[in-house]
């Protein structure tokens, strides 16, 4: 199913309807009501596969939300039988009685074992709700089908996206037709205020397109050799599904706290910045910050597309200014404290959304919240004196900063300088220090559950190699504990462990394979290593040369996709790339390959915890999360490492396992756990 914002109907009457895929009057059968119920629910195909969709009040399934209205198709259906069940629609027109939608529900449930629809999670939470047991079902999500069928350059998947990009404006028409009427009614946020012979309609064409995609997906699917990828990605599905419904626990306690801190710290800071100024202005306007700036005779050393002085996070960055750091400071806190914790002050379970079409490569992805952006690093919301080793620390972070946005840190910060930017702290939260908050100390486990983190050491440089397919390196990838950019610096530039120039190797070394790894250019490169661009290619062209098949691999890669328009991944995902975006295959191949290693790893441990009491909880970058029961931990714990260095590729992988106590902020190695033997001895009440 599409979001409520990307699907409606034209102005269709109740009683009839035109067939949108064939252009006919052919007459639907179309909105059910109390005298066709019986007859209709009686002449319902006998078939365990349905297209469904549903209408509903709202978006979120965990707070009140509901179904108003169910549309079904049968997967086979010759053309005639979908239907729309109305049940809570707030109009004159009627309704279907609680007691007929709970014949529905027994129909679905004793029928069907195979839900398609087009974002399928969503639907099947409401279904869930009502009774329709999706435990025992196979969900089809055909936006994933979508996913694995499209251009890499195409971003725009919802339901409509995809009709009026494959089949044509007028086919879409019915979507942008109904948009309008439910937004002049003021319908568009809770559907359920529109009445059936307006929803109805709608949910009827939403079933048929969905039915017309899935079986043209399903036929390039299995001309591009994707059909067992896509099997897989329906156990993903499920998977998914089973970690969404679950949700994670929220501290609302801390989450108070927090939210206390930041305030008063925002205040504080707020005041400085006016003191230091010597006016009152709005800190959060760009255009006002850059006027104070430039009133004080301080100007931005970069530029936005049209011109202007950037004010943005690296520009303030790159001034040694202590301005600068309050304005940063200020904006990171009232993000972590709008972004981070205020929509978690009373928020019980977390339920975020994990999207195995979000991304080109096939990496997930998440939202409401987005959890690869939830910070791990923890924040000072109190001032600190900065020893002489904060501030090398400090210095480092604020470079780390530069260098993410594709920059360099060249300019010196005097102490009064970085003692505004000691806000910043490292990934090791000490919940005893009260000068300290954590974003990741918002989540908890269950009473009875220890969180357990496994996290891929290396995984992407890993795969990397398996594809270059060095045999140095290859060798290296069955011992344990290997620093691959160290071995890769000696390998590429003939370098030795004790040269005093070993260190900038390695760096050199890093830099160049995340390089050719994420498809980055000399110039961006260049910036990150503090040289030239001329110098930046010349050691690019120097480890490419000496790391033996990584150029064959990087140019048979180019040459691929300008001779055939895409590239195959190991797990036969393809990437349909225009060819003058042929260097970006590399980063789709390798990034996409460690995305299936990892889903179907995520996969193999949720069928293994399948009759357990633990459960797969989340999955952020290259690490998942269990809840692993106390009864459980001795069994589960190292079971669950085994299946993630497992994988059907055979390559060899690195796992850390670390236990998150008391929350997913504060991990320690599970070895070390057991050695003290903390496991056994927490206060589990």
């Amino acid at each position: 199913m599409t979001t409520l914002y990307s699907r409606v109907p034209t102005s269709i009457t109740a009683d009839s309807s035109t067939d949108v895929l064939s252009g006919s009057s052919q007459q639907l059968p179309m909105i059910v009501n109390s005298k066709t119920f019986t007859d209709t629910l009686n002449s319902l195909p006998d078939t365990s596969e349905w297209i469904i969709d549903v209408e509903t009040n709202g978006l979120n399934p965990y707070n009140m939300n509901q179904i108003c209205g169910i549309g079904l198709v049968p997967l086979n259906y010759k053309g005639a039988e979908a239907y729309y069940f109305p049940f809570r629609h707030q109009s004159e027109e009627p309704n279907l009685t609680q007691a007929e939608l709970n014949e529905l529900v027994a129909f679905i449930n004793d029928k069907c074992d195979t839900i398609i629809g087009y974002n399928v999670k969503f639907d099947s939470k409401f279904l869930d709700n009502e009774g329709i047991n999706i435990d025992k079902m196979k969900l089809v999500d055909v936006l994933v089908m979508v996913r694995m069928t499209e251009s890499t350059i195409i971003n725009r998947l919802s339901l409509t996206d995809t009709i009026i990009r494959s089949y044509g404006e007028t086919a879409g028409a019915y979507d942008v037709e109904t948009k309008k009427v439910l937004k002049k009614n003021k319908w568009f946020k809770d559907f359920s205020l529109a009445p059936p012979s307006v929803l109805g309609p709608y949910c009827i064409k939403d079933v048929h397109w969905t039915h017309k995609v899935y079986n043209d997906r399903l036929a390039q699917l299995e001309a591009s050799k994707q059909l067992e990828l896509f099997e897989f990605q329906c156990d993903l599905t499920k998977t998914l599904y089973m970690m969404e419904r679950r949700g994670v626990v929220i501290d609302n306690k801390y989450a108070n706290i927090a939210y206390k801190k930041t305030i008063t710290r925002i205040e504080v800071l707020k005041n400085r910045i006016y003191d230091l100024v010597g006016y009152e202005f709005n800190i959060s306007s760009t255009k006002q910050l850059g006027e104070t700036f430039n009133s004080m005779g301080i100007h931005s050393a970069l530029r936005t597309a049209k011109g202007a002085e950037a004010w943005n996070e690296e520009a303030l960055v790159r001034l040694n200014s202590p301005l600068a750091g309050l304005v940063r400071q200020y904006r990171a806190l009232e993000k972590i404290r709008s972004t981070y914790i205020e929509p978690y002050l009373e928020l019980p379970v977390l339920h975020t959304s994990f999207n195995n079409w979000g991304t080109v490569t096939g990496r997930l992805s998440s939202s409401s919240p987005n959890l690869q952006n939830i910070p791990r690093d923890t924040v000072y919301v109190e001032d600190r004196h900065l020893s002489e080793s904060d501030k090398e620390d400090v210095k480092g972070r604020v470079a780390a900063i530069v260098s993410s946005k594709g920059g360099n840190a060249s300019t010196e910060l005097t102490d009064d300088v970085l003692n505004t930017w000691s806000f910043l702290g490292g990934d090791k939260f000490n919940p005893q220090d009260t000068r300290q908050i954590a974003i990741r100390n918002l989540f908890i486990p269950r009473d009875d559950y220890k969180m357990i983190a496994y996290d891929y050491s290396q995984m992407e440089v890993r795969v990397f190699m398996n594809y270059v397919n060095n045999e140095e390196m290859n060798e290296l990838m069955k011992q344990d504990n290997v620093d691959f950019h160290g071995e890769a610096a000696k390998i590429a530039f003939n370098i030795t462990e004790d040269d005093p120039q070993f260190k900038f190797y390695r760096q050199l070394a890093k830099s160049i394979t995340f390089g050719v790894i994420y498809g980055i250019g000399k110039d961006k490169l260049a910036m990150q290593l503090n040289t030239t661009p001329e110098l930046a290619a010349d050691y690019k062209k120097t480890y490419l040369e000496n790391m033996k098949g990584s150029k064959r691999f990087f140019n048979s890669v180019v040459k691929t996709i300008k001779t055939e328009g895409r590239v195959r991944n190991k797990y036969g995902r393809v990437y349909r790339v225009p060819s003058e975006f042929g260097y970006k295959g590399v980063n789709y191949l390798i990034q996409g390959t460690s995305a299936d290693i990892m889903s179907e790893r995520m996969v193999a441990v949720a069928k293994y915890l399948k009759d357990k009491q633990s459960n797969l909880l989340l999955q952020v970058h290259d690490e998942i999360i269990c809840e692993v029961h106390k009864d459980e931990v001795d069994e589960v714990a190292p079971k669950v490492k085994e299946l993630m260095k497992e994988n059907s590729l055979n390559i060899p992988l690195e796992v850390d396992m670390e236990v998150c106590y008391p929350s997913w902020a504060t991990k320690t190695d599970f070895e070390d756990m057991n050695k003290f033997n903390l496991i056994d001895n927490i206060d589990w009440d």
